[in-house]
């Protein structure tokens, strides 16, 4: 991922070339080409030296697609460091979660959103992200191109 004043540029390279020479940029032609290219065309605007543009709006999160990405990453790295589901839900919704009986836990609105996040952090915890980077597959709220 390179940093732009545009935003952050996520391109996966492979590089067995030297800097300077030219080389081949392979593009994957399926439904999702045309984000694809205007990825590629914004990584060679960014190695020209110009600012890269905008992000293609189909890889642009809302605010609380934003958010929601957070909470699973937190959720899978708890839940990877072997901390109890409990803690980490009062981690992201504050601390008064350890103090509902099992019932109260069970029946709130936090237990039905955290084992919804805990659900998607599966897909991170998995090996997902791999998928991602490469855009075959699908994690939380958006599509990876």
């Amino acid at each position: 991922m390179l940093d732009s004043a545009a935003g952050p540029l996520r391109i996966v390279i492979v590089v067995d070339r030297q800097p300077d020479a030219p080389g081949t940029w392979f593009v994957i032609d399926d439904g999702h080409l045309p984000t694809r290219l205007a990825c590629v065309a914004r990584l060679g605007r960014l190695l020209a030296g110009q600012t890269p543009g905008p992000l293609p709006s189909t890889l642009r999160l809302s605010s609380q697609q934003k958010l929601r990405q957070i909470r699973i990453l937190c959720i899978a790295e708890g839940r990877r460091m072997g901390v109890a589901t409990r803690r980490i839900a009062a981690g992201l919704y504050g601390e008064r979660i350890l103090h509902l009986s099992r019932n109260e836990w069970r029946a709130s609105s936090w237990h039905r959103a955290f084992y919804r996040d805990l659900d998607a952090a599966g897909f991170y915890l998995n090996g997902g992200h791999i998928a991602l980077l490469q855009g075959l597959k699908q994690g939380g709220d958006i599509l990876a191109a």
